[in-house]
C-alpha cells in the first residue's frame, strides 16, 4: 500500500509536468492570436490575451518546479515568451501604429540574435518592447480596466517571483546585454 502512494505521488507531479507543457502551448496560441487581435485594433482584447499567457507562463514554472523531471517543452518555453513578444510588436506593426521597417526590423533582429547566439537578453528585448507597446497603448486609449489589470499582474507576479527575479531574471538580462555589447566590433 505504501507503494501505491508513492507511485500516486508520481503519477500527480507527472501531471503538473503536463500542465507545464499545455500552458507553453497554449503561450503559443496566445503569440500567433495577438498579431491579428492587435492588427484589428482590439486592444483590450489584446490585453487580455498577454495577461493570460503573463499568468500561464507563471504558473507554468510552478508547475513544471514541482513536476518529477524535465518536462517536454521545458526547452521551448522561453521561445513561447519570446513569441509573445513578437506577436504584440507584430499585431502593432500590421495596425500601423508602428511603421513596418522597425517593428519587422526589430522583432528579425532579435529573433534571430536569440536564435543564433541563445543569448536570453535579446528575447526579453522583445518580450519588453512588445509588453511596453501594449500597456502603452491601453493606457493612451483609455482602456484603464486593461492598464490596471495588467499592472497589477506584473505586481503579484513580481512580488511572488523576487527572488527569482533578483538571483535570475536580472542576472542573465545584464550578463547577456553585457555579452552583446562586448561582440560588438569597435571602429
Amino acid at each position: 500500500m505504501g507503494g501505491h502512494s508513492l507511485e500516486r505521488g508520481s503519477d500527480e507531479r507527472d501531471l503538473l509536468g503536463l500542465a507545464a507543457d499545455g500552458l507553453t502551448l497554449g503561450r503559443m496560441v496566445v503569440a500567433v492570436a495577438l498579431v491579428p487581435v492587435l492588427g484589428v485594433r482590439r486592444v483590450a482584447l489584446g490585453a487580455a490575451l498577454l495577461g493570460s499567457a503573463w499568468l500561464s507562463d507563471y504558473f507554468d514554472g510552478r508547475a513544471a518546479r514541482a513536476s518529477t523531471g524535465r518536462t517536454r517543452l521545458g526547452d521551448f518555453d522561453l521561445w513561447a515568451d519570446t513569441f509573445v513578444g513578437a506577436g504584440a510588436v507584430l499585431g502593432f506593426t500590421l495596425w500601423g501604429w508602428v511603421p513596418p521597417v522597425v517593428g519587422l526590423g526589430l522583432g528579425a533582429l532579435l529573433l534571430t540574435a536569440f536564435a543564433l547566439t541563445k543569448n536570453e537578453a535579446m528575447s526579453m528585448l522583445l518580450q519588453a518592447t512588445g509588453y511596453a507597446l501594449v500597456l502603452w497603448r491601453t493606457w493612451r486609449d483609455g482602456y484603464t480596466v486593461s492598464f490596471w489589470s495588467l499592472l497589477t499582474i506584473i505586481a503579484v507576479i513580481a512580488v511572488v517571483n523576487r527572488r527569482i527575479f533578483w538571483e535570475r531574471s536580472l542576472p542573465t538580462f545584464l550578463s547577456g546585454i553585457a555579452a552583446a555589447v562586448r561582440r560588438r566590433p569597435t571602429a
